[in-house]
């Protein structure tokens, strides 16, 4: 072999060496520890096997490239400028530097990562990036364009290619990509929607343009919560029948927010009526045992509570037990009961439920009930409340202590000129005379709760004794 022969031969092996570490290196698989003590052994041999000094410049690369230092990047770049990621790696850190230099400088490196990978649609994401704060608006929109095209299923493309579109005003466009975004991961939707109604000003437009047309109806559901939270109750509403309408099954969690938010809210009215969608679209169940004028849901506890929107919710306290599913009813298969486990002399509201009424009406609470062992002179009661202002109405049933069957116990009451929202629980006062602690158990069923009408001008009504 003659010296041109064997110089052609070295370089097309060289090529080859070339082309096969960076193969390595795409594959992003580190170099082990151990190799750095036969770097020096390599080295020597360099001068004999071409393919010993690609190996010394693609593994000294590899370890600057680790670095997020921009003069360290920047000689793995030297020693390796056709690798894409080495290029992008150092345009991220420049683009992110407070010098303008810096920054148009990074921006080149991360156009020649673009070229050098032209189907990676992360590098034309950041690209994009780069170009927005260089003031090319035209280059930025098509390079999250074209990252969205070559990754269309990539939720984090679709949020910055969004974003982009809406900082440089093609409306049109963000919300395509935020309704494309929300198709493929629901857990956008707060974000979105909180971007989006900061930026365009219209509910109704997000409402049309943003939350997918389709059957399921959790996005709109959680869109009707977030409108609520932050006082658009109108469209709110809008959207809350639109996915009732959809026909769509869905779980009762995802609609239950919407509910208590319209209860924080001191709407009693519309929670009310929404919980009558819930039951009518079967997602909330109607127990069909139950008289219809009762007000009070799942009253026999005849299904476990869903702990939120007008069903019972919880407060276990400490040594108190709660079991919603006793067998020992009074009417049914069910009923709920209280035990007292160690002796405390504390305040008790171990449930409750939140009822809309009307204001200036007489109404009538009753309940069975049955104890054993109740030791304190202070038992479990009915307790009713105005749920926003406990001053306005705030009455107890009779105690029951001791070891009693079931028997009933009743509470009239008259609702206050501004109540609409009641607190129905099952409470137990602190006790005041010997013996204070309290240990038993308690049970109850059949709680009921019914109108009489409105109430005459200065009547009350008295709690049965």
């Amino acid at each position: 072999m003659n010296s041109g022969e064997f110089q052609t031969h070295r370089n097309g092996s060289t090529q080859a060496s070339d082309a096969w570490w960076r193969r390595f290196r795409l594959l992003e698989i580190p170099l082990p520890a151990p190799w750095s003590r036969w770097f020096l052994a390599i080295a020597v041999l360099a001068g004999v096997a071409p393919w010993a000094r690609t190996i010394v410049r693609v593994a000294e690369a590899s370890i600057l490239g680790d670095s997020v230092e921009a003069t360290r990047l920047d000689r793995a770049v030297a020693l390796e400028p056709d690798d894409p990621e080495l290029q992008h790696r150092l345009g991220m850190v420049l683009g992110n530097s407070l010098s303008e230099t810096d920054r148009s400088e990074g921006l080149q490196h991360l156009r020649r990562a673009t070229e050098l990978a032209p189907i990676a649609a992360r590098y034309w994401s950041d690209y994009g990036w780069a170009c927005e704060l260089a003031g090319d608006n035209a280059g930025a929109l098509r390079a999250v364009a074209q990252a969205v095209q070559l990754s269309p299923c990539t939720p984090h493309l679709r949020w910055v290619a969004a974003n982009a579109f809406l900082r440089l005003g093609e409306r049109d466009a963000a919300t395509e990509q935020f309704s494309a975004l929300l198709k493929l991961d629901h857990s956008y939707g707060p974000a979105t929607f909180h971007v989006c109604l900061g930026a365009l000003q219209d509910a109704q437009l997000i409402a049309d343009k943003v939350i997918p047309t389709e059957k399921d109806p959790a996005l709109k559901l959680a869109y009707a919560s977030f409108l609520s939270a932050n006082g658009l109750h109108d469209t709110a509403r809008r959207v809350w029948k639109s996915a009732m309408e959809s026909g769509g099954k869905f779980p009762a969690a995802i609609a239950l927010p919407y509910v208590d938010g319209l209860l924080q809210l001191g709407r009693a009215d519309e929670a009310r009526d929404t919980w009558r969608d819930l039951e009518n679209s079967g997602v909330v169940a109607k127990p069909a045992s139950e008289d219809e004028s009762n007000l009070v849901y799942n009253g026999d506890f005849e299904q476990a509570p869903l702990n939120a929107g007008l069903d019972w919710r919880s407060r276990p306290g400490e040594y108190v037990v709660i079991d919603f599913a006793d067998p020992d009813a009074h009417t049914g298969k069910m009923c709920a009961r209280l035990e007292f486990t160690v002796g405390q002399n504390n305040d008790f509201l171990p449930f409750f439920q939140l009822v809309p009424v009307s204001p200036g009406h007489a109404y009538v609470l009753s309940a069975f009930v049955r104890s054993q062992d109740i030791t304190s002179d202070s038992g479990p009661r009915l307790q009713v409340l105005d749920a926003r202002q406990a001053a306005a109405l705030n009455v107890s049933s009779e105690t029951t202590v001791g070891t009693t069957p079931w028997h009933e116990v009743r509470l009239p009451f008259v609702t206050g000129p501004q109540t609409d929202l009641l607190q129905i629980a099952v409470a137990r006062p602190r006790g005041r005379s010997f013996p204070m602690d309290i240990t038993g158990t308690f049970w109850i069923d059949t709680i009921v709760l019914k109108s009489v009408g409105p109430a005459k001008l200065g009547a009350e009504l008295k709690p049965d004794r």
